[in-house]
């Protein structure tokens, strides 16, 4: 129970400090706004506004609905936990963790999901404002059920999203400053996971090949659930891989982080 009860503290410490800074997260969430109004108005021109219209297994509808989520599951599954451990590295935090009774994994798991709880708080209200809007303006339908269905496994895409940065973040210990690094990163992992536009767009071959890597099951394989394009037991296998690569990722963050830590000489801490 202390344990727990140490975890617990950590996770209402986060979502304490994250109501502190509620005005540079809603700035955060306009500018990522124009991103999605980008997309709609360039696939509404690619569609030419036919609802008839189908382009990579997209009808111009559930095109809409991917684009515009796609945005919104962005900032759902988005990390910045990794600069912090850079930090940490570089000025000699992590000796902390060395005489406090906390492990890092679970001090970082259950911070970043702390302060998620509120995002993604807001994230949900603002995505049904969103799709409301759509529908009663572009005329674009969707299914409620589905979205049901992507609001049951969307925590499973952040739990991916959250161990891929801590494995990443091991670089750190290598690396003098990784802010190069894990941007590249982001960009990378923004497009294989199907952030900016569905990997169907690399074509059939390339995008089943990406489909045994855990990126597509962070955006590409719950937008598709919501749009349709995925159903019955095709859902509970994308599951099943969802909680197969957090399983992986967390055996290799047990490994590699040892490995890392060998290398960290407390400098400056």
């Amino acid at each position: 129970m202390k344990i727990i009860k140490k975890y617990i503290t950590v996770y209402t410490l986060a979502i304490q400090g994250a109501m502190e800074y509620k005005t540079d997260f809603l700035i955060s969430l306009v500018s990522g706004g124009f991103t999605i109004i980008i997309q709609f108005f360039l696939w509404t021109a690619i569609y030419g506004g036919s609802a008839e219209a189908e382009l990579f297994g997209y009808d111009y509808g559930q095109m809409v609905i991917y684009v515009v989520m796609a945005g919104i599951m962005g900032k759902y599954v988005s990390t910045w936990f990794e600069y912090e451990i850079m930090e940490d590295i570089m000025e000699g935090n992590l000796n902390r963790f060395f005489v406090q009774p906390i492990g890092h994994l679970g001090f970082r798991a259950f911070g970043f999901f702390g302060v998620k709880t509120l995002e993604n708080s807001m994230v949900i209200i603002i995505s049904a404002i969103l799709l409301w809007v759509i529908s009663s303006t572009a005329g674009v339908t969707f299914s409620l059920i589905n979205l049901l269905i992507l609001l049951l496994i969307a925590p499973f895409s952040l739990m991916i999203s959250f161990m891929l940065s801590y494995c990443l973040s091991v670089a750190n210990f290598w690396l003098t400053w990784g802010w190069g690094v894990f941007n590249g990163a982001r960009v990378i992992t923004t497009i294989l996971s199907g952030g900016i536009f569905p990997l169907a767009v690399f074509g059939d071959r390339i995008a089943s090949a990406l489909m045994f890597l855990p990126f597509p099951y962070i955006v590409y394989f719950p937008l598709n659930v919501a749009v349709g394009n995925i159903a019955g037991l095709d859902i509970l296998f994308g599951v099943s891989m969802q909680i197969m690569w957090i399983v992986i990722l967390f055996i290799v963050s047990q490994i590699v982080w040892p490995i890392g830590m060998k290398r960290y000489i407390a400098a400056r801490g």
